[in-house]
């Protein structure tokens, strides 16, 4: 057997300080890193949700100044556009002066397109032959404008050829042969003085938030309202244009991240409508870019220094553990070469310690164990025959528990197999009710019966607990004990009830309401009695209740209750529906008679495994 090397305590105690006080320092100064980063990343998003918000209030409050200078253009075009379609009526024909209707108005643009969708004239003549068939959302909204024939007038949007900023109305012609436009360029007609465009909105956010790269809003074909250098609308770029679309097509801000200019970037898409505007171009996409690059190295600056630090620290500890471990090993070395002299024979050595702590009265202390080792020993004797004799008791214990657990176990299924019997009894007193309303009615027979049946199945189908089934059953089956309480002429009247006798069935809900109130182990199933001739619409009866107001089994109850009187004989017809009729019936009506997803399950039922042999309508 190999001898093991010794390796003295105080580098030991050494190593064990040094380690620990690393560690420690290690473990603070990462969690100082990783907190400074969290910081940086919330404060980051916090000023990105600012630059959000500010961006769509200065493009709302940009919007709101458009609205309020096109209000008078509005007015001044619906003037022009009335005239021309009143001599375009008068004349049956375009063969006229057309500009002369402007009466000098050098903002207005006039515009003339036919049923092809074709500028045919115009006093632009950029303009002119301009053919939108490449545009079916506006081709969809000049239709729309034929549709009205009335004056149409809609929000600014970006011309096609110019790209600039123009406000657009329309009025088609009586014949709808052709359309009747004003075009008018916006940034001419700035009643209102601001400092934030549609153009030019976002010069103050740049200014004030170094770490926003561009904004840009763009219309809903990703063009922009802000020209470029060479005088041209800048366009979405291809690898973003999915992003643009997804913030146009669901109304919700989209970020992803990506590069700007070889630097990491969040690029973030927010939606906004235009206030009041109709057509193509309702909807817009203010493109926000933003770089964290100045954080992120400031953060790499702090890393640096932290680990610096922590280097400086190690070798500091060094130096300080070394020496605390030399002092605080010093009366163990001292100790140990005591004992080696104790150990060689040498009785009268006397321990020279100068310690003032617990290893200074260990060998005073070890006497003392000595003579109190045999105490415990006898001690220990009594405890262990204390144990051997509880565990005789427990024994005992454990058999009679054992006893009075077999004998537990044939109660309960005693008690289970009287509580079964009794449920039954319940079921079977329920059901004796329910005969006596089918005698009382001479077509319903078997009518309870059959509606329990298919309420059952309805409810097997949307997985309802055995719980919900149970009071399914119960409420089912005495869905029309009210009906006790109509006189038999009414109810076994052939042909139309008048107004008074169906004001009496329809007492019936309420009056089975009544029957059962003082039937406590009925209390859950008195509201599908109540309710199962309401509505989703609320035009039900009793109550006039509506939608989730019903209570859900009661809503079963009235798809399986009109399912098998649409497909049995009644008073007022001879001949019941087929299972087909009957199903086209139901989902006629679903949404405002019946509820959707309980006919969908009773439609899937029917379906997938037809009717149970015990469900068969009444032929008489």
């Amino acid at each position: 057997m190999s001898q093991i090397k010794f390796f003295p305590l105080k580098f030991k105690l050494f190593l064990l300080l040094f380690l620990i006080v690393f560690s420690v320092s290690g473990l603070l100064a990462t969690f100082q890193y990783f907190t400074m980063n969290n910081s940086v990343e919330e404060d980051f998003a916090q000023k990105r949700k600012l630059v959000h918000d500010r961006a769509v209030t200065m493009i709302r409050n940009a919007d709101y100044v458009n609205l309020l200078n096109e209000k008078p253009i509005d007015e001044q075009a619906k003037i022009i556009l009335n005239n021309i379609r009143d001599e375009y009526k008068r004349k049956n024909s375009i063969d006229f002066d057309i500009a002369s209707f402007l009466n000098g108005s050098e903002q207005f643009q006039l515009y003339v397109i036919d049923s092809s969708n074709t500028i045919i004239w115009s006093t632009d003549q950029n303009d002119l032959g301009l053919n939108f068939s490449d545009f079916p959302d506006f081709i969809q909204y000049l239709d729309e404008i034929r549709a009205s024939g009335s004056f149409t007038s809609s929000r600014v949007s970006l011309s096609i050829n110019s790209g600039d900023l123009t406000k657009y109305c329309y009025i088609p012609s009586f014949d709808g042969n052709y359309i009747f436009e004003t075009g008018t360029k916006m940034e001419s007609n700035n009643t209102y003085a601001t400092n934030v465009t549609f153009e030019d909105f976002e010069h103050q956010l740049l200014e004030e938030n170094s770490f926003v790269s561009s904004i840009l809003l763009y219309d809903y074909q990703g063009v922009t309202y802000k020209k470029d250098g060479n005088g041209d609308n800048i366009k979405i770029s291809s690898s973003k244009e999915q992003y643009f679309n997804q913030a146009l097509n669901t109304m919700e801000t989209v970020v992803v991240e990506g590069t700007y200019e070889n630097v990491k970037a969040y690029y973030e898409y927010i939606p906004y409508e235009i206030i009041g505007a109709r057509g193509a171009n309702e909807r817009n996409v203010i493109e926000v870019i933003y770089n964290n690059q100045a954080a992120l190295e400031k953060l790499k600056r702090t890393e640096i220094i932290i680990a610096a630090v922590v280097f400086l620290c190690a070798v500091i500890i060094a130096f300080i553990g070394y020496y605390i471990a030399s002092k605080l090993v010093k009366p163990v070395e001292e100790l140990t070469e005591g004992a080696k002299q104790v150990a060689a024979g040498n009785l009268s050595y006397r321990f020279t310690m100068r310690a003032n702590d617990e290893i200074a009265i260990l060998g005073g202390q070890f006497n003392k164990m000595t003579e109190e080792r045999y105490q415990f020993e006898e001690d220990l004797k009594n405890k262990n025959h204390e144990i051997f004799t509880q565990k005789e008791e427990i024994t005992a214990l454990y058999e009679e528990t054992s006893a009075l657990y077999e004998e537990t176990t044939a109660l309960n299924e005693e008690l289970e197999e009287l509580l079964r019997q009794n449920s039954n009894s319940y079921f079977e007193t329920v059901r004796a009710l329910a005969n006596a309303i089918d005698e009382k009615d001479a077509y319903t027979g078997g009518h309870c019966e059959r509606v329990m049946g298919y309420s059952v199945k309805i409810a097997e189908e949307l997985g309802l607990n055995d719980d919900q089934i149970n009071d399914l059953k119960f409420g089912s089956i005495l869905h029309d004990i009210g009906k006790i309480g109509i006189a038999e002429e009414i109810l076994n009247k052939e042909g139309k009830l008048t107004p008074e006798e169906y004001d009496e069935i329809k007492k019936h809900p309420v009056k089975g309401d009544n029957i059962l109130r003082d039937l406590n182990f009925l209390t859950d199933c008195r509201r599908i009695i109540r309710e199962h001739h309401e509505r989703i619409d609320g035009k039900g009866y009793p109550d006039g209740l509506l939608g989730d107001q019903i209570y859900f089994l009661a809503k079963i109850v009235c798809v399986a209750d009109a399912y098998d009187a649409m497909t049995s004989c009644r008073p007022y017809r001879k001949n019941g529906l087929t299972k087909e009729q009957a199903i086209e019936e139901l989902q006629k009506n679903k949404g405002t008679q019946f509820d959707a997803d309980v006919v969908d399950a009773c439609i899937r039922y029917l379906m997938e495994t037809g009717e149970p042999s015990s469900i068969k309508a009444k032929q008489i």
